[in-house]
């Protein structure tokens, strides 16, 4: 009686949670397997429709078209290490380079900002805006995810400065955020440090 009172109170629960951890361990796994590639598939997606969105191209709805659209109208240009450096926008009909769009990070409210920020050819005038990584507070700062903030941004030509949300904003102006003057800021920072680099990364994309 004794060895089974002991079996039941210490070894039977050890036993039973050692069994549910292997259980939810096979069963996370599988799903983490088994849609790793989906995963995949949708952040390689989310990039692309990043990249037209900046280089000012009208995004199609279906997932496929965007594949399509991206391979024809985008070259990646990538580093030794096969790591993508910066972006060529190739013109509809002509097939040469009319601008370009590069990578930017910065410091957030709350972590790392990645935008993805467009040129034109001259490398002084932007074709737009958007972010692929944010930790904004949701309904202040990750509003620069809005479609409205990551617009305005075309046709402007950094360093830029920040006038309040709605209010008139002239071709190096912006529309901050209300109540999000930190998060707007720091894509303030992110955009004019990035002007001011943008020649050394297309370098030898323009000799």
């Amino acid at each position: 009686m004794k060895k089974a009172g002991f079996f039941k109170e210490r070894i039977f629960p050890i036993l039973f949670m050692l069994i549910i951890t292997a259980v939810c361990i096979t069963i996370v796994s599988y799903i983490h397997l088994s849609t790793k590639e989906i995963v995949a598939l949708n952040e390689t997606l989310f990039l692309k429709k990043a990249v037209l969105f900046a280089a000012s191209i009208q995004i199609p709805e279906d997932s496929q078209d965007v594949v399509d659209l991206y391979g024809k109208r985008i070259r990646e240009v990538k580093t030794g290490g096969d790591e993508i450096k910066y972006f060529s926008v190739l013109d509809e009909e002509t097939d040469q380079v009319k601008g370009y769009v590069v990578f930017q990070d910065g410091a957030g409210l709350w972590g790392e900002i990645t935008a993805v920020i467009g040129y034109e050819k001259d490398l002084a005038t932007l074709t737009g805006i958007d972010f692929i990584k944010q930790n904004e507070t949701p309904g202040l700062g990750a509003r620069i995810m809005e479609e409205w903030f990551r617009r305005q941004f075309k046709g402007k030509r950094p360093p830029l400065t920040m006038v309040p949300e709605d209010a008139p904003a002239g071709e190096k102006e912006f529309d901050a955020i209300t109540g999000a003057t930190r998060t707007s800021s720091a894509v303030m920072k992110i955009l004019n440090s990035n002007a001011q680099n943008v020649q050394s990364i297309v370098t030898m994309e323009k000799e």
